[in-house]
């Protein structure tokens, strides 16, 4: 991990909020802005249009059953050391907020750095999962389009050194993997922006994005606004105490993930698929700034919008 803090660099024109200093954000901390702009000549080697936030961002069409009432699938916090499991709570209180989702406090269930699917339930864990390029990664086991069960990895490995260890970092991946779980997508996916106040977003200062915000909620709503039919609102079958199904899980890198199915703007892929006998297994990754600016075999400089990036405006 090299350092960001390389003095100067001039914002582009498409970076950040309207309005402010250069990165949009009136009467703003000038430290913090001049912390801002030592990572841009880093930052500028992420070839990825500005987006606009977008209150639209389901995750494709994935989502829990619903009967009407909320989303009550356990958090089963695995994490140990490292304050991660107070990061955890307040991940799963900001998410309660949202009228659609009840998950209760997060069940401790010691250390399993594995974080296996487990029917109708969501495990987060830590670990140092190694050099991977990631920060944080979440899964869904679907049946269709139905999530039936999620987990969120977060990796030591970056968060110990001092690029990213910093709590705003932490909350922020934390926050944004278990929405991952919840079926939601980004609001924004220019690492060259702070478009909103939102942890379901892409960006190199995650100061200020460390919860959902409004957006979060409404998409929320709309994904989960008329029953389908199911009876218990997605984690009733998997609570703690009975005999959950256990379902295969994959590994740590792209080789176990399966075939790359969304990129970003630069062809690196983001969202991968895996198909297991009866059901898939969809990873959304959450690179770290330097991996994200690496070149993908799937970039295309001309304008067009990739299959599943629905949440980008050319």
């Amino acid at each position: 991990m090299t350092s960001l803090g390389i003095e100067g660099g001039a914002c582009p024109a498409q970076c950040g909020r309207t309005g402010g200093d250069l990165f949009g954000k009136e009467g703003s901390d000038p430290m913090k802005t001049r912390v801002k702009l030592g990572m841009v000549a880093t930052v500028s080697a992420i070839a990825m249009l500005a987006t606009v936030a977008d209150a639209r961002h389901q995750w494709r069409k994935y989502e829990w059953a619903y009967d009407g009432t909320e989303i009550d699938a356990p958090v089963i916090d695995n994490t140990s050391g490292g304050g991660w499991s107070t990061r955890v709570g307040q991940a799963v209180n900001d998410w309660n907020k949202s009228s659609r989702i009840k998950a209760g406090v997060p069940v401790p269930k010691g250390t399993n750095t594995n974080c296996n699917f487990v029917l109708g339930q969501i495990h987060v864990c830590n670990a140092d999962y190694g050099s991977t390029g990631w920060l944080g990664i979440a899964s869904i086991s679907i049946n269709g389009n139905e999530i039936i069960a999620g987990y969120t990895k977060l990796n030591d490995y970056y968060f110990n050194q001092p690029n990213y260890n910093t709590e705003d970092w932490k909350q922020l991946v934390t926050c944004q993997e278990i929405g991952h779980d919840y079926g939601l997508a980004h609001q924004n996916e220019n690492f060259m922006t702070d478009a909103t106040t939102s942890c379901m977003e892409y960006t190199s200062w995650p100061a200020g994005n460390t919860t959902p915000d409004q957006h979060d909620y409404d998409q929320l709503e709309a994904m989960y606004a008329v029953s389908d039919g199911t009876t218990g609102g997605g984690g009733k079958g998997g609570r703690p105490g009975g005999k959950p199904a256990k379902l295969p899980s994959v590994g740590n890198t792209p080789d176990s993930w399966g075939n790359p199915i969304e990129f970003l703007p630069n062809g690196k892929p983001h969202v991968y698929e895996r198909q297991f006998k009866g059901y898939r297994v969809i990873t959304h990754v959450t690179w770290t700034i330097e991996a994200a600016a690496e070149q993908g075999d799937h970039y295309d400089p001309g304008p067009r919008q990739h299959s599943g990036d629905r949440h980008f405006d050319f």
